[in-house]
């Protein structure tokens, strides 16, 4: 390979790296602003607001304590999936620093795929089974198979298996390039 097709090869990676850590660095503050207001919107609709309802009610009704009971258990999903918001500003913060790939990298993206499953598996298979046990009305295993879940589930799965493909491939891009290094 002439040294100056090299040269070339080695400024435009520089330069596309340079453009996703731009990018990266304006997308990054917008995850922090998803993940902030999805936070705020979880902690008022499953935390606050039920317990200033059974508070301002009979207070010690065992009604309103199961009522606050399934409103934690409905909370999950949603906190599953502010995890995912979570690695994903952690990515963009990675890519923000000329991270684009790596083995790290590629780890957070299955961790964004593993919170959309997580969460799947919690509104379709967890959730229902708590709430029927808190209910007293557990008589075997029930679950909400909806379209979403399967979906969110689905994305999510495959969202992981493609992190752990790209992961092994840089790993296996990077020791092939120490080696070609070493020859030279």
């Amino acid at each position: 390979m002439a040294p100056e097709t090299e040269q070339t090869r080695d400024s435009i990676w520089r330069d596309s790296v340079i453009r996703a850590a731009a990018e990266a660095s304006r997308l990054q503050p917008l995850a922090t602003i998803f993940l902030g207001a999805a936070l705020l919107l979880i902690l008022g609709r499953y935390i606050i607001s039920p317990i200033a309802e059974a508070f301002f009610s009979e207070y010690g009704n065992e009604r309103d304590v199961q009522e606050l009971a399934r409103n934690f258990i409905d909370a999950g999903p949603p906190l599953i999936l502010a995890w995912g918001l979570w690695e994903t500003r952690n990515y963009l913060g990675r890519l923000a620093k000329g991270e684009v790939w790596g083995p790290a990298t590629a780890q957070l993206l299955g961790r964004v795929g593993d919170a959309l499953l997580w969460a799947a598996a919690m509104a379709m298979l967890v959730a229902p089974n708590l709430r029927n046990w808190i209910e007293g009305s557990f008589g075997g295993l029930d679950w909400q198979f909806e379209a979403e879940y399967l979906v969110l589930a689905g994305l999510g799965l495959l969202l992981s298996l493609i992190a752990r493909v790209v992961r092994n491939v840089v790993e296996v891009a990077a020791a092939l390039k120490a080696d070609s290094d070493q020859i030279v």
